[in-house]
């Protein structure tokens, strides 16, 4: 097998990385496991104690690691199980932690929570993690892992739930309460108020405002509908209370906050909205406020709580129950793991200034408020500088600036810094805090330093709509930033690959300005919550630095994020994904390696496709077994060559050829 001694170390160094300084290794542990192992040895007889490579406990789980020099042997599969047959346990890792597994389970150990058996093979660079879980009644193989931090003291638990038995993570608990509440308005909506899918969003939207203006009591809607006295109308009086709170909160220009009650106008005058209902024994309004109050308002308005965009995530799911799937408002949600995830990539801390020039419902914003608070720490005035000063997002649809800006709004955000405008017409000059000087020249002001975007997809269908192709987007978002500032932006594949002559072109004219840092192949179900078949990349530049001709581009291959779209459930954490997040940002920081198959580092043009397949190599040797099976396939299609009358064509006819030679 070789010496193991680098592997040795590569897997002391990653259980230092989870806080397990001290694991006991072969022989070493207490009396407990060592009579757990008795009889356990890997060699044939298997009759002396078995002595593992690495074991410990976390959270009462027991963790054993065999670990091999080449990657594969890192386990033997026959048919699809992991056996533990001499001598598989003894020459694969997997197999090995198995069988010791096995063997404490049947002597008996003083955890009950089961055993983690785990077979690393190769070493930093390239290696290979496999995992197999041991109960009482059942052994169940696991997806590999990138590093071994899901079996922290503090991560085990959570990771055995969901890995094992298939439970929800807690994120995904937490979203059930505005899941149901948004099934209750669904219901609501479709039975009691008529309201039109258009409609929903501005409708709740006007009620979550409603909801913080001080004073405001649900209980002061009494369901008076009085033809002559239209202002007693719980519709007038949600209205106004919308009003009123914006307005006393300063929340921007009145024309912004005029296009925001011309959304929510229609639920005054509603009479299904209005009348007191049979069946509810209240207005609608008063039962949809209600709902909100209970189960919704809290989770949206603490942004100390989640960067995950509850409100969007709310409205595409009520919205699906009508029969759309989000895009009824042109919505395409980014999921909160891919915003957060973005956020990170660039760095955004307390000191940015962030933008998002294709903004939605705003769930790139929250999720940099959230890590810009989170940078500020305790400090309150750098906090409230972040709300009122330093965050933006541009918004086309009336609908989506609503949703964008009431998302804010109750965010916290003290000037809702939203404008309604097209990324391709919005001033820079304004957005930017420019000032003019006498002389007519513009003197800079704030600028902006990170932005994030995820820009409408499909848009450029001819040549008529070139000038909207996700590659304008990027290149008009580079426009926004300070020299140095950092983009983020998640689009199609098939924009890095650049097709058309038009998007080779844009794509050498971002280089000449611009310099392209990183591309990221991502899941290819990103999006599946949202109903759209698309595969994403993110790709990482740089403003106003043009791209050097021997600068190298890291392209990396991150679909398997740990997310897997499960039924009924839609995307779903597999428990590894906050792992497989780390090992992608160690990897892009230089803290960790990994092989080709994850990441690959190459100089670019314009006429590249810029994503990892394009430029993915092997860069691992070949191991004898490879050569033998080249060998033998070369072999084989040189007697099939000759069997089908073809042979002349691999093995020319020297003699003739001599001939030819000579004759010429």
């Amino acid at each position: 097998m070789g010496n193991e001694k680098a592997t040795d170390q590569f897997v002391r160094d990653l259980l230092r990385d989870i806080g397990v300084t001290r694991p006991w290794e072969q022989n070493g542990g207490p009396k407990w496991k060592r009579d757990a192992l008795a009889g356990g040895s890997k060699s044939k007889t298997g009759k002396a104690e078995g002595k593992p490579e690495f074991v410990f406990v976390s959270d009462d789980f027991i963790v054993i690691i065999e670990d091999k020099k080449e990657v594969r042997f890192t386990r033997f599969l026959k048919g699809d199980e992991i056996t533990t047959d001499f001598p598989y346990r003894r020459d694969y890792a997997l197999n090995g932690a198995l069988h010791y597994a096995s063997t404490m389970m049947d002597n008996g150990v003083p955890f009950g929570k089961g055993i983690f058996a785990i077979g690393v093979g190769g070493c930093e660079s390239h290696h290979k993690i496999s995992v197999i879980h041991i109960g009482q009644e059942e052994i169940k193989q696991l997806d590999d892992l990138d590093n071994l931090d899901v079996l922290a003291e503090d991560m085990i638990s959570e990771y055995h739930s969901v890995a094992v038995l298939g439970n929800k993570p807690l994120a995904e608990i937490r979203l059930d309460t505005v899941k149901n509440a948004a099934s209750d308005l669904h219901e609501g909506m479709r039975n009691y108020g008529s309201v039109e899918n258009d409609r929903k969003a501005p409708l709740v939207s006007a009620i979550l405002l409603a909801l913080e203006k001080p004073g405001f009591n649900i209980d002061e809607l009494k369901g008076t509908y009085d033809e002559s006295l239209p202002d007693d109308w719980d519709g007038a009086k949600i209205y106004k209370a919308a009003h009123d709170y914006m307005l006393s909160k300063g929340f921007g220009p009145q024309q912004k906050i005029g296009t925001l009650l011309d959304q929510f106008a229609f639920i005054e005058k509603s009479p299904a909205l209005n009348r007191v209902h049979i069946e509810l024994g209240m207005t609608p309004l008063k039962k949809f406020a209600k709902i909100l109050k209970t189960d919704v308002q809290r989770v949206v308005t603490d942004p100390s709580m989640s960067s995950f965009d509850v409100l969007g995530n709310f409205y595409h799911e009520f919205i699906s129950y009508g029969g759309g799937d989000g895009n009824t408002l042109g919505i395409v949600l980014t999921p909160e793991h891919v915003t957060t995830l973005m956020a990170d990539l660039i760095d955004v801390g307390a000191g940015d200034w962030v933008i998002d020039p294709s903004a939605g419902t705003a769930s790139f914003l929250i999720a940099a408020m959230h890590r810009m608070f989170k940078d500020a720490g305790d400090n309150e005035a750098i906090k409230d500088d972040i709300r009122k000063n330093r965050l933006h997002g541009i918004e086309l649809q009336d609908k989506l600036f609503a949703i964008g800006t009431t998302n804010m709004i109750l965010r916290g955000d003290g000037k809702a810094n939203f404008r309604r405008d097209s990324i391709f017409e919005a001033p820079i000059h304004e957005m930017r805090g420019d000032k003019q000087s006498k002389n007519g020249e513009w003197l800079p002001g704030h600028g902006f330093t990170k932005a994030l975007l995820n820009p409408p997809y499909s848009q450029a269908k001819d040549n008529t709509t070139r000038h909207l192709s996700e590659l304008s987007f990027i290149e008009k978002a580079l426009s926004f930033l300070n020299p140095g500032g950092r983009l983020a932006a998640i689009v199609p594949q098939s924009a890095m690959v650049g097709k058309t002559k038009e998007d080779k072109e844009r794509k050498t004219s971002i280089l000449k300005n611009h310099s392209l840092d990183v591309v990221i192949t991502m899941n290819g179900a990103t999006f599946a919550d949202s109903g759209v078949g698309v595969h994403p990349v993110i790709a990482l530049f740089t403003a106003g630095r043009p791209h050097p001709e021997d600068a190298k581009v890291k392209f990396v291959n991150f679909q398997n994020d740990g997310y897997k779209v499960q039924m009924h459930r839609g995307l779903t954490d597999d428990g590894t994904a906050t792992s497989r997040r780390k090992h992608l940002l160690e990897v892009l920081k230089g803290d960790a390696v990994d092989d080709t198959r994850f990441i690959v580092r190459s100089e670019i043009t314009g006429e590249d496709e810029w994503q990892h397949s394009y430029f993915y190599f092997n860069d691992q040797p070949p191991t004898v077994e490879d050569f033998k099976a080249t060998v033998a396939d070369y072999l084989a299609w040189q007697v099939d060559m000759h069997t089908h009358g073809k042979g002349h064509l691999i093995t020319p006819d020297e003699e003739k050829h001599l001939h030819e030679g000579m004759d010429a």
